[in-house]
């Protein structure tokens, strides 16, 4: 690899190379102040990459919102990306699906999906690991939890790539037919099972759920919330499995002792959401002026708490640019903290402990073909190809 500039003005998200490699992105990050203004983008915004300035942001809610949206652009509040009161009604609406229990009764189901599709491949000299097997896994797993028909799970899988698309693009015009569709099927779908009593789907009950005071909740707060659970639902998992082989099959082979027993399990899984978060970086924005570090940042403004960075902190991780997945497991910001943390955490792991245990079990001589493409919007990590080849096939 050439040498890595780090000259002040050096850091640019949206270049080829750091596309390519957030490694990159989080060394400049680290040459320079713990608060940065990034004006490569419309409107600018500041960063921040420290561990403990990142734990501040998540643990103080009231001074760094999410309601204007938690990507760089700035947006209506909607379901669980509100704040409070807003935030405590849908994130209460929801979370009973999401508790450790619910989520520990799918596991023979999800073994039963995970099967299911490497069935498919079985035989097959050259499949696609993200296409055939971490793409389909979660979407199946969230359509059934939602009550979505799986007869649509391509569609809808297509609809939540197009969202992950705008939350990030300097221009999400390019976006707003596709938008507009998603939101019509779903409308569709909610006055549907809205009608159906005998309906106990979490569409249902979220399409027949009342506030407060007694009001239902509208069509539109019902699309926003099945829409952010369809894709938090997904995409986490989906870039979770393809990272974590990624590392596994790629240089030094990691795999063959991963299936020998002599590398843990969920201290890899740890690991991996510590150097390759699915989400390398989300969005708040300051009530009023804050200042960290002798940086004065606005009121009303965006700040970027750079995930990615805070979990390689030089002041916390030893070897922090390294994959090691004997490293004892420590705290780790990928699913955020606080209120915000991530309602869907903990499928995530559960479906990435299932679908890597059915490939330890079935296909102990996997190979990378290469590197495959990474996914496209600048805030997430993974890959949306990843050939591979059993090569005892």
């Amino acid at each position: 690899m050439a040498e890595i500039s780090l000259e002040p003005g050096a850091l640019n998200f949206l270049s080829p190379e750091e596309m390519d490699d957030p490694t990159i992105s989080i060394k400049r990050l680290f040459a320079g102040n713990r608060c940065q203004r990034y004006d490569k983008y419309e409107p600018p915004f500041y960063v921040l990459s420290r561990f403990e300035d990142v734990n501040h942001v998540l643990m103080n809610p009231t001074r760094f919102l999410s309601g204007p949206g938690q990507g760089p652009n700035f947006i209506e509040p909607m379901g669980i990306v509100s704040d409070p009161p807003m935030h405590t009604f849908f994130r209460k609406l929801v979370q009973e699906d999401f508790k450790p229990g619910s989520i520990a009764r799918l596991r023979p189901r999800l073994e039963e999906i995970a099967d299911e599709l490497l069935d498919k491949v079985e035989g097959i000299s050259v499949w696609d690991l993200h296409d055939d097997l971490a793409f389909p896994l979660p979407v199946i797993i969230i359509c059934e939890i939602l009550g979505i028909p799986t007869d649509d799970i391509e569609q809808f899988k297509s609809w939540s790539d197009t969202s992950v698309e705008a939350l990030s693009a300097p221009d999400p015009t390019p976006y707003e037919e596709e938008i507009r569709r998603m939101r019509a099927y779903i409308v569709d779908l909610v006055r549907t099972k809205r009608s159906d009593l005998a309906d106990k789907s979490l569409i249902a009950r979220i399409a027949r759920a009342k506030r407060d005071d007694g009001s239902a909740l509208s069509d539109e707060d019902a699309v926003g919330i099945i829409n952010q659970l369809f894709v938090a639902g997904n995409e986490t998992t989906t870039s979770l499995i393809t990272n974590f082989m990624m590392r596994m099959l790629g240089e030094g082979y990691l795999w063959a002792d991963f299936c020998a027993g002599r590398i843990e399990r969920d201290r890899a899984i740890n690991e991996s959401l510590r150097l390759d978060p699915p989400l390398l970086a989300m969005f708040r924005t300051t009530a009023g002026e804050e200042e960290i570090d002798g940086q004065r940042i606005p009121a009303h403004t965006k700040v970027m708490i750079h995930y990615a960075a805070a979990n390689r902190d030089p002041s916390i991780f030893d070897n922090p640019h390294t994959f090691d997945p004997s490293r004892p497991i420590q705290k780790i910001l990928t699913f955020a903290l606080g209120i915000h943390f991530c309602v869907g955490a903990e499928l995530a792991r559960l479906e990435a402990e299932v679908t890597i245990e059915a490939l330890r079990r079935r296909c102990p001589t996997l190979e990378m073909v290469d590197e495959g493409e990474r996914i496209g919007p600048f805030l997430f990590w993974g890959r949306r190809k990843l050939p591979v080849r059993n090569s005892g096939g």
